[in-house]
């Protein structure tokens, strides 16, 4: 009978192997290298990479339940937000970038002023609105809800997609260009994809999530699982991405070994 297991036992622990091996190096042809910045938001606003891009939460913006993906950042949409001071890294998004982010908005907006300010600011450099990934609001008319990406220095510098997005549901969102062209992705299908040129002018200025310091495009609901990276995804990587989560894709969650050993011996004993 023990004879009979050996190969069983081998076959088990090559298994747990491959396991680790995959967990380490996450799903699909991501490169996590190319993650520049990643804020899970489970517990804190720390960055998951080794860059070291932490964020602050301002004016009482803070981490609570319901995430996505365990918890999440949670905004008020008056003038709380993330910030994230600049760095090399970040900055080597400057050419091609994407960013990515699930949401979760309230309906409602309330129209500040004549045009913009009701917007809900995702993720951007500010000030000056470069790399930018918001969603606009009550003051945008019948586009109210819908997804604008772009950057100042690019041509054409806006775009907007199709689909609202402020239905109190969690909804995920990529902005990807490439140096030739822009898309943005709402639940993992293309919803712009037009050219453009440029460089995002991002040197020396801060990130903002869920809103700015200048008390403007204030987010109301909840952000989870953004993330930046210097390279420009193509849509399985953002599927990934919205499936898995990026902690998981990206092999940035804790390992616990010790579970998986105690299943795999749990299975051999049996003889299953």
């Amino acid at each position: 009978m023990l004879y009979v297991k050996r190969p069983l036992i081998l076959i088990h622990i090559c298994l747990f192997i491959l396991s680790l091996i995959l967990t380490v190096q996450g799903y699909g042809a991501i490169n996590p290298k190319t993650a520049v910045a990643v804020w899970l938001f489970d517990g804190n606003t720390e960055d998951a990479t080794e860059n070291e891009n932490h964020g602050e939460l301002k004016n009482g913006a803070k981490i609570a339940d319901g995430g996505k993906f365990d918890k999440a950042l949670s905004l008020d949409g008056e003038d709380d937000y993330v910030l994230v001071n600049p760095s090399a890294s970040l900055e080597s998004s400057s050419k091609q970038y994407t960013g990515v982010a699930w949401v979760k908005l309230d309906k409602e907006g309330v129209q500040r002023n004549d045009c913009c300010n009701d917007d809900q600011n995702i993720l951007s450099w500010t000030p000056g609105w470069h790399s930018l990934l918001l969603v606009f609001g009550a003051g945008r008319g019948g586009n109210q809800g819908k997804v604008e990406i772009g950057s100042a220095e690019l041509a054409p510098q806006w775009n907007f997609g199709t689909k609202p997005v402020n239905d109190d549901k969690w909804h995920h969102l990529a902005f990807v260009y490439d140096g030739k062209k822009k898309l943005l992705y709402v639940d993992g299908e293309v919803d712009i994809d037009t050219p453009a040129s440029g460089t995002f002018g991002i040197f020396g200025i801060d990130v903002t999530i869920g809103g700015t310091a200048a008390s403007q495009r204030h987010a109301e609901g909840l952000l989870d699982d953004i993330a930046i990276f210097n390279a420009p995804l193509a849509k399985k990587d953002i599927k990934t991405l919205m499936d898995k989560g990026v902690g998981t894709a990206l092999g940035l969650l804790p390992v616990s070994p010790k579970y998986r050993l105690t299943a795999i011996w749990a299975s051999i004993k049996s003889g299953t």
